[in-house]
């Protein structure tokens, strides 16, 4: 009798496979990681205000994703309490004056950061440096300047009114004359623009008549 401990051919296919799987999700991990990459810098980036950026969040560098977000801190009593960790690809080569924004990602509203290469001409910024983020600009405080920029035009609109209604009470009455004078200046209009066309295909008549 065959010993139960033998596998069928199917069984050990289905084995290989498995295996198979495991070491490509492996090396899949590994590549996506960047190990096989050269690796990953990390950078710390100062922010005042995230508008919802979160861990793991993508890392652009002039518009190519490079990296991710690694760790979000507050620091307590910081002027500008929010530190963010930022694992990059070496290939962003960050400089002196690179500088640090929060984005959103296509229609999703995903929040990303996006860091600029900074000027040819500037130095490479010293690992273990902290770049300075430009905070993005709150919905609340958007949406207030927003409504003070209302009232203004609010404000202006009323100012105008008097103004409005002053010129309307000047010209009520005179309709017929002014526009008797708009036809006027049409009419005027159109002969210099006659004798003007007439004197640049006949110069010789001007001549004529000093």
């Amino acid at each position: 009798m065959a010993s139960s401990s033998n596998y069928s051919s199917t069984e050990i296919r289905s084995g290989f496979f498995v295996i198979l799987s495991i070491l490509i999700l492996l090396v899949m991990t590994l590549v996506v990681g960047g190990i096989f990459k050269g690796g990953s810098e990390e950078w710390k980036v100062r922010f005042g205000y995230l508008n919802g950026l979160e861990d793991s969040a993508p890392v652009y560098y002039a518009g190519r994703e490079v990296g991710k977000v690694s760790k979000i801190e507050i620091v307590r009593g910081a002027p500008r309490p929010i530190l963010v960790t930022v694992k990059v690809s070496p290939d962003a080569y960050v400089r002196t004056d690179s500088q640090a924004y929060i984005d959103t990602l296509g229609m999703m509203g995903e929040k990303f950061v996006e860091i600029s290469p900074g000027s040819p001409d500037a130095k490479a910024l010293e690992k273990g440096s902290v770049i300075e983020g430009h905070d993005p600009i709150a919905m609340h405080v958007m949406v207030g300047k927003m409504n003070r920029l209302a009232d203004q035009m609010d404000v202006m609109v009323k100012s105008l009114n008097p103004l409005v209604e002053s010129a309307s009470s000047i010209l009520e009455g005179h309709e017929e004359e002014i526009s008797k004078s708009i036809t006027n200046i049409n009419q005027i209009t159109a002969n210099l623009r006659d004798m003007t066309d007439d004197l640049k295909h006949r110069p010789w008549r001007l001549l004529r008549k000093g």
